[in-house]
C-alpha cells in the first residue's frame, strides 16, 4: 500500500487515503541567466548555482463507509492547515522532502462510498535525510563523510572559550572571543548563541559547507567540542 507523511499524520493509518501510484518525482531546475551579446556566438550565460522549487502529483482515493463527506472535511483539515511540513513518502522512508500544499483539491465522487482527488505539493528543492542526528567533534583533523548528493549547510555549535580557528576542507573561520558556545549556522548564514542573540561580529569568514563525500575539520584554540547537525541533502 502506497501512502505518505505529512504534517506528522500518515496518509493511510490516520485518513484511509491511499496512493494510486507512485508520483514522478523531477529534478530541480537549475538558475542559470542567459545573456544575448550583439556581435558574439552564444550568449553569456549567469549561473546562481541554486535551485527553484519542484511540484510533486499525487493521486489519492479515499473510502469510507460511515460519513464520506465528514472525511473528506478531515482531511482538507489536515492538508491546508498544516503549511510546510515534511513529506515522506512510503517507498522511499529515509528521505523527505520540506513541502506545502497549493492547490485547490477537487474530490470526484467514484462510487458511493469512495472518492478519488489530486494534491500538488510545492516542495524546496532538495531531498533531506529523515535521521538528522547530531554528530560530535572532539578531535582536532576528523573526516567526516557527506552521504548526500550534494553539498549540506550544516549546523555547528563549537563549544569552547577565547579565539577559535576552525578549518573545513581548507576554509578558515575565524572566531573571537567566545565565551562556553557560538553557533554558525549555515542555511540563514547567521551566527548567534544559545539565546540567538547575534554573533556575527565575533566571525570571520564564509559560512561552513560539507560538499559530499569526504570533508576534514580541524581547529586550533580552546575546543571542547563540536557538535554538527549535518543536514544532508539530494538532488
Amino acid at each position: 500500500m502506497l501512502s505518505f507523511k505529512f504534517g506528522n499524520k500518515d496518509s493511510y493509518l490516520d485518513f484511509g487515503i491511499s496512493m494510486a501510484k507512485r508520483p514522478l518525482l523531477p529534478s530541480p531546475s537549475r538558475r542559470v541567466t542567459y545573456i544575448d551579446i550583439p556581435g558574439q556566438s552564444s550568449s553569456f550565460r549567469y549561473d546562481e548555482k541554486t535551485y527553484e522549487d519542484i511540484t510533486l502529483l499525487v493521486e489519492c482515493s479515499i473510502k469510507s463507509k460511515e460519513n464520506l463527506i465528514r472525511k473528506i472535511d478531515d482531511v482538507k483539515a489536515w492538508l491546508f492547515n498544516t503549511g510546510e511540513s515534511d513529506l515522506i513518502f512510503s517507498f522511499q522512508p529515509d528521505k523527505k522532502y520540506m513541502a506545502q500544499v497549493v492547490n485547490a483539491i477537487d474530490f470526484t465522487q467514484v462510487f458511493k462510498y469512495a472518492s478519488k482527488f489530486p494534491i500538488v505539493f510545492n516542495c524546496r528543492p532538495f531531498k533531506y535525510a529523515v535521521q538528522n542526528n547530531p554528530l560530535i567533534i572532539v578531535e582536532s583533523g576528523t573526516t567526516l563523510y557527506n552521504p548526500g548528493s550534494f553539498e549540506s549547510l550544516p549546523l555547528l555549535t563549537v563549544y569552547g572559550n577565547g579565539n577559535i580557528n576552525l578549518n573545513i576542507n581548507n576554509t578558515e573561520i575565524q572566531l573571537t572571543e567566545v565565551t562556553n558556545r557560538i553557533i554558525l549556522n549555515s542555511e540563514i548564514e547567521a551566527c548567534y548563541d544559545n539565546n540567538h542573540n547575534s554573533l556575527d561580529t565575533k566571525m570571520n569568514g564564509k559560512f561552513p559547507i560539507l560538499k559530499s563525500g569526504q570533508n576534514t575539520i580541524s581547529y586550533t584554540g580552546n575546543v571542547d567540542k563540536i557538535e554538527i547537525l549535518p543536514n544532508w541533502r539530494w538532488l
